[in-house]
């Protein structure tokens, strides 16, 4: 990877963080992990909190190893999950460690807030978002109620890879795509004072947002000197890190593709120039966020792979490949619950979450691991086809293929049962999606890339997708028909 562009990629998920060396040479991609160190939210103070000292420290040590990599780089840019953010005062310190949107604290405040202040309706016409508990808005909601002089102190606020990049560059920018994640942004990018009057945040603590793909400075000299990195451009990509998946999806201009973005949380969309904002989509549970270019995604944010991992977690000992190879040869169909269902968003035990939702719904209760697994995949699955059939309704668009991104497209097991459940073939890959978009906006900020149709086809030539064509499975009709009665049963969704 000696030759050709180099751009940096922080990769900030919500279990790891990687720092991704991305080239571009003669129009074909190249990608080389750096560094990668597990990190995950702890308990302090009565909540959970990201622990940046730590996250960070690591950050710096690998940008230390991209140093000495002999590579000359030319950016470096940041993408992270949504909604979370820190507060910072005069100096540009953290106030207090950021909570993590998985922490309690959110807990029946959407009802509250739309009770009191705005309703869901009017939040959904103004925002394009439903109104999820862990939004950022109500977040802050809560944090006004518990915490209003700690808000009003804070000189800026700012979303996790936005702060990555002013502690990477020292200058303070607010990245559309990943401020759009808040609900507190209009459909067409500003700020919306009413739902701000409800906090008891500083409006002025809230910077203008910025377009991916706006430069942001250079590295700051303290960080020249401590990891030997000369002053690379700092860059803001699509800084939510399901628009940079997105941008990374290897479609061509053909046809109505829907993509699905795979990971801890799964996001089925599709790209739109103009948002969907009915009374349709809001009753589907339908998001328009922002994407990169001014373009909209319309999808669904649903739990995912947050599933399988936890019960991988809990299963300490268990190999994962062994444990899919096991689920392939498990009975079919054998049992299902509803992935949507809020149980299942922060069960202090996933496995027993599972077996007392298939209990109390009167289905076969998974006993082995291999049937936790099963039973997780082809839930999942029958939740996306679900899903697909309602955006179809929606958008007025007949998809031809599904593209899956992101870790998850790995899961061959899930992809087969995405085809044979939609009926559509699945394109999987690229796996590192996330970095890739990340490093695409880069290289187009440079000029290395004329616009997306010539990023997309660079990803095509450099990691072609796997396609998986749709196969009947047996018991697929029964196995619709007893998911339709399980989503009649679910508890108010989270997401």
């Amino acid at each position: 990877m000696g030759n050709g562009t180099h751009c940096l990629a922080l990769d900030f998920g919500a279990s790891s963080i990687r720092l991704v060396d991305i080239s571009l040479a003669n129009g074909r991609l190249s990608l080389d992990e750096l560094a990668r160190f597990a990190h995950a939210p702890r308990q302090q103070g009565g909540h959970l909190i990201w622990d940046y000292p730590a996250i960070y420290g690591q950050v710096e040590t690998a940008l230390a190893a991209a140093a000495v990599s002999g590579r000359s780089y030319r950016s470096i840019g940041a993408a992270s999950w949504g909604v979370d953010y820190v507060l910072l005062d005069d100096d540009g310190a953290l106030i207090a460690p950021p909570v993590s949107y998985r922490d309690g604290r959110t807990d029946g405040q959407v009802e509250r807030f739309t009770t009191q202040h705005i309703s869901a309706a009017l939040l959904f016409e103004k925002t394009g978002l439903s109104a999820l508990p862990f939004n950022t808005l109500y977040q802050l909601y809560a944090q006004s109620q518990d915490e209003p002089e700690l808000l009003r102190r804070a000189h800026r606020l700012l979303f996790t890879a936005d702060y990555t990049h002013f502690w990477l560059g020292g200058v303070a920018g607010v990245e559309t795509t990943l401020a759009s994640t808040s609900q507190m942004l209009t459909l067409d990018g500003s700020w919306w004072d009413e739902a701000l009057a409800t906090l008891a945040l500083q409006r002025s603590a809230l910077l203008r947002p910025v377009p991916a793909g706006t430069m942001l400075g250079e590295l700051s000299r303290r960080l020249q000197k401590r990891t030997g990195l000369p002053g690379i451009k700092v860059i803001a990509p699509a800084a939510h890190d399901t628009q940079s998946a997105i941008l990374a999806v290897p479609a061509d201009e053909g046809g109505n593709w829907a993509y699905l973005s795979s990971g801890t949380w799964s996001i089925l969309g599709t790209e739109s120039p103009v948002p969907y904002c009915t009374t349709e989509a809001r009753e589907a549970g339908l998001g328009n966020e922002r994407g990169y270019g001014g373009t909209y995604c319309v999808q669904f944010t649903v739990t995912g792979l947050w599933l399988v991992q936890e019960i991988q977690r809990l299963l300490a000992d268990a190999d994962a490949a062994g444990l899919a190879a096991e689920a392939g040869r498990a009975d079919a169909f054998r049992s299902l619950i509803d992935p949507a269902d809020a149980r299942f968003f922060h069960p202090a035990d996933m496995i027993a979450e599972i077996r007392a939702a298939c209990r109390e719904a009167g289905e076969p209760v998974p006993e082995t691991p291999a049937q936790l697994i099963r039973c997780a995949y082809e839930s999942l699955a029958l939740l996306y086809r679900k899903r697909l059939r309602l955006l179809s309704d929606v958008t007025g668009r007949r998809f031809t293929r599904l593209h899956v991104v992101g870790g998850g497209s790995n899961a061959m097991m899930l992809n087969r049962l995405c085809a044979a459940t939609t009926g559509l073939p699945v394109l999987a890959g690229p796996t590192e999606a996330t970095a890739i978009g990340n490093a695409l906006a880069q290289l187009i900020a440079l000029g290395e890339l004329s616009d997306v149709s010539q990023a997309r086809r660079a990803v095509r030539l450099s990691f072609p997708p796997i396609a998986v064509e749709p196969q009947r499975l047996p018991g697929l009709d029964n196995a619709l028909a007893r998911f339709e009665r399980l989503s009649t049963l679910r508890r108010q969704e989270p997401c």
